[in-house]
């Protein structure tokens, strides 16, 4: 009977053993997977505030190279400069230089 009860007891570690180690496992590999989401969403956003800012930067340039563009053509306009002069100095079209107020 004491060899039973001992037997049973082992059965009953070992059981529970087997149990902890399933659950802890279970547990481990969703903590793992809730961790690595949060990091690709870290990461993702990262990435876009990134590209965000250096698309900004481009259109900045972009758009202050155009307006000293057309404030040269404007300077040359007045001084009389032919447009094909101008357009070809300036990258801009006549169309553009035609669409110019020169006060």
């Amino acid at each position: 009977r004491k060899i039973t009860n001992e037997l049973k007891m082992r059965y009953k570690l070992k059981k529970a053993e087997e149990e902890g180690l399933k659950s802890g496992l279970e547990k481990g590999i969703q903590q793992g997977i809730e961790q690595g989401i949060e990091q690709g969403i870290e990461r993702g956003i990262e990435q876009g505030i990134e590209r965000g800012i250096e698309q900004g930067i481009e259109q900045g340039i972009e758009q202050g190279e155009e307006k000293r563009s057309l404030e040269i053509a404007k300077n040359l306009l007045k001084k009389g400069i032919e447009k094909k002069t101008i357009c070809e100095c300036t990258n801009l079209s006549v169309e553009e230089l035609n669409h110019l107020r020169i006060e």
